[in-house]
């Protein structure tokens, strides 16, 4: 059963791709041929897995849920387990309705190829941000620390699929609890940066994740 994850950015985002840009970025995004950022499935699973593990961990849920560590098993696999079909499968996080988005980019860089351009795109979407360390003795900036990131800035919403192969009623709101449950993806999250909303809804465009609010605020009644 397939089901779609949506995230949305609350705060700028710092999602290091382990990339650089020549020596002008140090880490870099993602982001397509023609300059539309996206987020690779690698990344959200990872995401998803430590939440999972985080969350068997958290008394609450786990009790309310009925969670424990073979959950998170059964849903991501184990660790070194190559199985040829795992039983989950995420897919890149894209702009909403990227296919239009796309032939629309086309239509304008073949018609304005002076003004639309990858780096004019990716301009849209990201910012620069740069930091040094400071001596904590001199007070003055270390040298050669100089460190330089792109930010994907707030506001902006991508989804995707996730493939589960054995469709529980279990599994679904385990899933859910992980969109209850995370709030912020990459890094400096200390600082204000990442701060993210992800929903997951069914075949129908139902909120899976609202869902379960409901319920968990129903057990907690009682």
């Amino acid at each position: 059963m397939n089901y779609t994850l949506k995230l949305s950015t609350l705060s700028d985002a710092i999602i290091g791709s382990a990339q650089s840009f020549g020596t002008i970025i140090d880490s870099d995004i993602v982001f397509d041929d023609r300059g539309l950022p996206y987020i690779p499935a690698k990344r959200i699973k990872g995401l998803f897995r430590n939440a999972a593990e985080d969350l068997v961990q958290a008394e609450g849920f786990r009790e309310i849920l009925n969670l424990d560590i073979e959950n998170v098993f059964d849903t991501y696999g184990r660790m070194g387990n190559n199985d040829p079909q795992p039983p989950i499968i995420f897919g890149n996080l894209v702009l909403p309705e990227i296919d239009e988005v796309t032939a629309w980019l086309d239509y304008l860089s073949d018609k304005y190829d002076y003004g639309i351009n990858q780096a004019s795109i990716v301009d849209v979407f990201t910012d620069l941000r740069s930091q040094t360390a400071i001596d904590p003795e001199t007070k003055t900036a270390k040298q050669h620390s100089l460190r330089s990131s792109r930010i994907l800035r707030k506001g902006f919403s991508f989804e995707g699929t996730i493939a589960l192969q054995a469709d529980t009623e279990e599994a679904r709101d385990f899933l859910a609890a992980i969109c209850l449950f995370v709030d912020r993806i990459g890094s400096k999250r200390n600082r204000g940066f990442g701060k993210i909303k992800l929903e997951l809804l069914d075949d129908k465009g139902l909120s899976l994740t609202s869902a379960l609010a409901g319920k968990l605020e129903e057990k907690c009644k009682h």
